[in-house]
């Protein structure tokens, strides 16, 4: 996402573009649920440093605490680019919704 401010037509656009992923490895379904109807989610925000050093916060668990475990050990994984404000590293975030579906 690019956000664009002006604040006045003589000064210079303001840009910031968000934590832009690398890797982004999915969970699996646990073996203790596997063979089960699941349909559950979570969700979890990504707090990506301007070191690109990432700490995920969950904020609002699955009802399986199985599944809750697979999402965190997963999101651990993921890689980001950091959020830039112009040509400079800023701290940034994002907000992601894992849904895990089985039949």
């Amino acid at each position: 996402e690019i956000y664009t401010l002006s604040l006045h037509d003589a000064l210079p656009i303001y840009q910031q573009t968000g934590p832009v992923p690398k890797s982004t490895p999915w969970p699996n379904i646990p073996p203790a649920l596997e063979g089960n109807v699941i349909d559950d989610w979570m969700k979890a925000r990504m707090l990506v440093s301007k070191e690109a050093k990432v700490t995920v916060v969950i904020l609002e668990p699955c009802r399986y605490r199985e599944l809750t475990a697979a999402g965190i050990a997963a999101l651990a994984k993921w890689t980001f680019e950091p959020q830039m404000q112009g040509d400079v590293p800023v701290d940034g975030e994002l907000t992601v919704r894992i849904h895990f579906h089985t039949k």
